[in-house]
């Protein structure tokens, strides 16, 4: 049995820096609430300023010592990545937890962004697989920093082609494509630890889901939304996942970790299989994902 991460002397982040994307709403506030409780400097990524302090004054009135800022990020937007990306690196010298958490979920219809990408795999995989390589450097300069990137049992309804990444060729499916953008996070996790190895880097990739949560989200998609109102967890229990996998100070590298019996429960880790682990696929998807956003991450190629 695998040895669930322990919390113990987790709580204290103080004079750490961490980005939350999508800290503004749902799990990703709840998870900025409790890392600033925690004494962590929380960046606020968001596609609104106006949203972000709302965020801040909510969280100040939970934690008036709490220390927060917002920064704007649109994930479908490459330009706004760079954007916030050169507006982080300015003011920080350190990223302690880059809390990758924002995104979309099972969609009502087909949407794509303005350079063509399928809004799934484009907001929860293409998105932060720039900003975390923007910010690979920040992160290779901070002695134990943690990249997690929240991912979802669904990846096991994945049917990922990388020569269709953006699904142009196959009818529209809620959740294969959303399946699709998960399974591309955990193979994004695995290959993202590889290139900290290479670079001599203590930092650790890791993964978390959050079982059935009582998001705003998932109260409004049709069945799921039954399901949440019925059978979720509070938001409270379902970043708990997360936050361990961004805390716990003896977290194993490529960890996924969520709730003991799947949909509740203690987060623990989650056993992978299948395509997940296979690192050739890892690398097929990394290697597209570098020409579709036109990034390459520092010191990438001396990877195994």
């Amino acid at each position: 049995m695998q040895q669930q991460p322990n919390n113990k002397n987790s709580q204290d982040l103080a004079g750490k820096t961490a980005v939350v994307t999508g800290g503004n709403i749902g799990l990703g506030f709840q998870s900025t609430l409790e890392l600033a409780r925690r004494g962590a400097h929380v960046v606020i990524a968001c596609r609104s300023i106006e949203k972000g302090e709302t965020a801040i004054t909510r969280v100040r009135q939970k934690v008036s010592s709490a220390s927060l800022e917002v920064l704007p990020l649109n994930l479908t937007d490459r330009k706004s990545i760079h954007r916030f990306a050169k507006a982080f690196t300015t003011k920080h010298q350190q990223l302690d937890i880059l809390l990758n958490n924002a995104g979309v979920v099972n969609l009502e219809q087909r949407m794509h962004t303005k350079e063509g990408w399928e809004m799934h795999m484009a907001t929860n995989h293409l998105g932060h697989f720039l900003l975390t390589g923007l910010l690979f450097e920040t992160l290779l300069a901070t002695p134990n920093a943690r990249v997690v990137t929240v991912s979802s049992g669904g990846y096991r309804a994945a049917k990922l082609d990388l020569e269709d990444l953006h699904s142009e060729k196959r009818p529209y499916s809620r959740l294969g494509f959303y399946g699709n953008s998960k399974l591309a996070n955990l193979l994004f996790m695995f290959a993202l630890q590889r290139r900290f190895e290479a670079a001599g880097s203590s930092a650790k990739s890791v993964s978390a889901h959050p079982g059935l949560t009582a998001t705003e989200r998932q109260q409004s998609i049709g069945m799921g939304g039954w399901l949440s109102r019925f059978l979720a967890r509070p938001v409270e229990f379902g970043c708990r996942p997360q936050l361990a996998a961004a805390t716990a100070p003896d977290i194993a590298e490529c960890a996924f970790l969520g709730p003991r019996f799947g949909l509740w429960g203690n987060p623990s880790p989650v056993k992978l299989s299948g395509p997940v682990v296979d690192a050739e696929l890892q690398e097929k998807l990394w290697a597209l994902s570098e020409k579709l956003t036109e990034f390459k991450y520092v010191k990438a190629s001396d990877t195994a």
